[in-house]
């Protein structure tokens, strides 16, 4: 059986959480923005990049912990910090759940993040926030 990869999930969470829903309309992306989500100065818009940073394997359970950073892009310093603490509300402290697909996720918590940056191509606000998940290796039957 393969190692099973949680981000999907997340980032399926992340985006139905329901206060998020009302702030990005569903641009909550893995890996890199979509075609029309980083605008230029005047016409930023709120999103999510949601990027997996590292995995660790128990040694001898199949259990792994895997670390995400969350981009928060918003229209301000403001609105960006805002968006970090709507997808902060969205993961921190969930408990277990198991997936439809047979996924388990023993929690997620939010890690901290950091101050205001600035997208070094569109000069845009974000955020981000650094989430730990820890799951099974492989899906229950």
């Amino acid at each position: 059986m393969s190692l099973v990869d949680p981000t999907g999930r997340l980032l399926i969470e992340i985006r139905d959480d329901a206060g998020m829903a009302a702030l990005v309309s569903g641009r909550v992306r893995g890996g890199e923005p979509a075609v029309g989500d980083a605008l230029g100065p005047g016409h930023y818009q709120r999103f999510v990049v949601l990027v997996r940073l590292a995995r660790t394997r128990l040694p001898r359970a199949p259990i792994q912990e895997v670390r995400y950073a969350a981009r928060c892009y918003g229209t301000t310093y403001q609105d960006a910090a805002a968006l970090a603490g709507a997808v902060s509300d969205a993961v921190h402290a969930r408990g277990h759940r198991i997936t439809p697909a047979g996924l388990s996720i023993f929690g997620s918590f939010d890690d901290g993040g950091g101050g205001g940056l600035l997208d070094p191509d569109t000069s845009q606000p974000y955020e981000v926030v650094f989430i730990t998940l820890g799951a099974l290796t492989e899906t229950l039957p």
